[in-house]
């Protein structure tokens, strides 16, 4: 029955994230402006930047690369949680409150959590490297196809078991990540402490943790069947316009807000529920004690 439960405890923190966005739409701007970051930088090194020569600088260009995607995609995250965090204190949301404690007091501790995500980031991209067999072919002018389809991963290499393992292991990499950013934002600790955290959640609630990473798998999955079906259209010689692919860009934007939006609520709820569950004593099963609510009167984080 403990394994069912932890399943059933995962939905419900997948399916509270979803009720949530509908009451406060706010959640996604921070992640969508963080987007706008992300898919700029990558347009620019895929069609404008050239990487210098010897493959040291290469590597090295790649990580500050992946240090930028990793620092924009956590200080978003980071507004996001003050925005709950002012939620379950009872308070309205106040986007300069956000703003000044995550530059003020949350700033330099995202910076190590973005260093080591990159980090393991770049790992993983330098195994898919040497691993695959595509080769690349030069660069491309940046239109607004080959943005599109440089956003969705139409040209992404051939499937391989191993890059799907890749991928999956990148996930988790991410969401440990995701998962530690709340002990920052609600609670001051440290990167190293929020590290601890996020490892003790994961090794105490291990159902409710992979149970959310199942769901956001196949919500991202679901957003991103639209998109295989416009590449596999073109693929077979119909063209499209200009103003159809920007609108393509636009939901590959909604689509990736979306999907960090999910992970990060749905492990941020976790993490809100496992600090109630310790106040309580850290006994029994985590459903012993009440699920927290945004939409609820009950404020969890109200000092």
């Amino acid at each position: 029955m403990g394994i069912f439960s932890s399943i059933s405890e995962g939905w419900k923190l997948f399916k509270d994230s979803l009720k949530v966005i509908g009451k406060y739409p706010i959640l996604l701007a921070p992640i969508f402006l963080a987007w706008i970051i992300v898919a700029a930088l990558v347009l620019y090194v895929v069609y404008l930047f050239e990487f210098p020569e010897p493959v040291s600088l290469i590597i090295l260009s790649v990580y500050l690369i992946l240090v930028i995607i990793t620092f924009a995609t956590s200080l978003s995250n980071i507004i996001m949680l003050e925005f709950v965090q002012q939620i379950e204190s009872g308070r309205k949301i106040s986007v300069l409150k956000a703003l000044k404690e995550t530059f003020i007091d949350d700033f330099w501790k995202v910076i190590p959590i973005a260093l080591i995500w990159a980090f393991v980031w770049l790992i993983i991209l330098v195994i898919k490297v040497l691993t695959s067999k595509k080769r690349g072919g030069g660069k491309k002018q940046l239109t607004a196809e080959n943005a599109a389809k440089t956003l969705g991963g139409a040209k992404a290499g051939p499937f391989s078991w191993l890059s799907l393992g890749l991928d999956a292991f990148e996930k988790f990499i991410r969401m440990f990540m995701f998962l530690s950013l709340p002990a920052i934002a609600w609670e001051d600790k440290g990167p190293m402490t929020a590290f601890g955290r996020a490892g003790e959640i994961i090794r105490r609630h291990p159902g409710q943790f992979f149970t959310t990473y199942t769901l956001t798998a196949l919500a991202a999955f679901v957003m991103a069947v639209p998109l295989a079906i416009v590449f596999y259209i073109n693929s077979t010689g119909v063209s499209f316009s200009t103003a159809f692919w920007i609108c393509v860009i636009l939901y590959e934007g909604m689509a990736w807000t979306f999907s960090n939006y999910l992970e990060q609520m749905s492990v941020g709820l976790l993490y809100l529920w496992h600090m109630k569950w310790v106040k309580k004593g850290a006994k029994g099963e985590l459903s012993s004690v009440r699920k927290p609510d945004l939409l609820d009167k009950y404020y969890e984080l109200k000092s």
